[in-house]
C-alpha cells in the first residue's frame, strides 16, 4: 500500500511540472525575434584538376594543330605551377628532331590547367633538360630554370623563365644568365633530366 502511494505521489507531481512547464512556454509573451533574411553566397565551383588523359588529349590537338608529324614524341610532366591545386601540363617535344628541335635544343609547352581541361600558356624554345620548377614566383606562377648551349659564339649558361602576366619567355637564350647550378638549385622540382 505504501509502494502504491508513493507511485501515485509521484506521478501526480511528475503531472504537476509538466502542466507548468508547458504552461510556462505557452504564455511568453516574449517572442524571438525573427532573423533577418540573408541572401545565400554564390557557390563556388569546385576546383577540378583534370587528368592526365585530357592532357594528353590537348597535347594531341597541339601536334595537330601544328602540322607535326603523327609519329611526334615528348616527354611529360604535371605540377601546379600557379598555386590554383590545378596541375599544369609541361610537354617537352622531341622528335621528330628536325620539327620540334634545332641544334641548340627542343620546343617545351606549358599548358595551363583549368577545370575543363588545358590551354596553351607559353612555347618556350629552343631549351634543353634538365629544368627546375622553382619556389619562387612572378605574377603567381613558378620560375623555371632551363638550360641555354650549343650556340655558336654563346656560351652555355643557365636561366630563369619568369612569367610576365601572360606567357613565359619563349626565346630563353635573350635572358640574362643565373649563378644557379642546375644540380646545385635550392627549392623546387627537377623535370626532363
Amino acid at each position: 500500500m505504501v509502494t502504491k502511494t508513493y507511485r501515485e505521489t509521484y506521478r501526480i507531481a511528475f503531472i504537476v511540472l509538466l502542466t507548468l512547464m508547458l504552461s510556462a512556454c505557452a504564455g511568453d509573451k516574449h517572442e524571438t525575434p525573427a532573423a533577418p533574411h540573408m541572401t545565400p553566397l554564390p557557390a563556388q565551383k569546385a576546383i577540378n584538376d583534370p587528368s592526365n588523359g585530357q592532357f594528353m588529349d590537348e597535347i594531341a590537338h597541339y601536334i595537330a594543330a601544328q602540322n607535326a608529324p603523327n609519329n611526334t614524341r615528348y616527354e611529360f610532366t604535371r605540377v601546379d605551377l600557379n598555386g590554383d591545386g590545378r596541375r599544369e601540363g609541361i610537354a617537352l617535344m622531341k622528335t621528330p628532331h628536325k620539327f620540334w628541335c634545332e641544334e641548340y635544343g627542343c620546343r617545351m609547352v606549358v599548358f595551363a590547367a583549368n577545370n575543363d581541361g588545358f590551354n596553351v600558356q607559353s612555347e618556350i624554345a629552343p631549351v634543353r633538360g634538365p629544368f627546375i620548377v622553382m619556389n619562387e614566383q612572378t605574377n603567381g606562377w613558378k620560375h623555371i630554370m632551363a638550360r641555354v648551349s650549343g650556340r655558336s659564339g654563346w656560351e652555355a649558361k643557365n636561366v630563369i623563365l619568369r612569367y610576365d602576366g601572360k606567357s613565359y619567355p619563349p626565346q630563353p637564350a635573350y635572358q640574362p644568365s643565373v649563378q644557379y647550378s642546375l644540380n646545385n638549385a635550392t627549392g623546387g622540382v627537377q623535370i626532363f633530366p
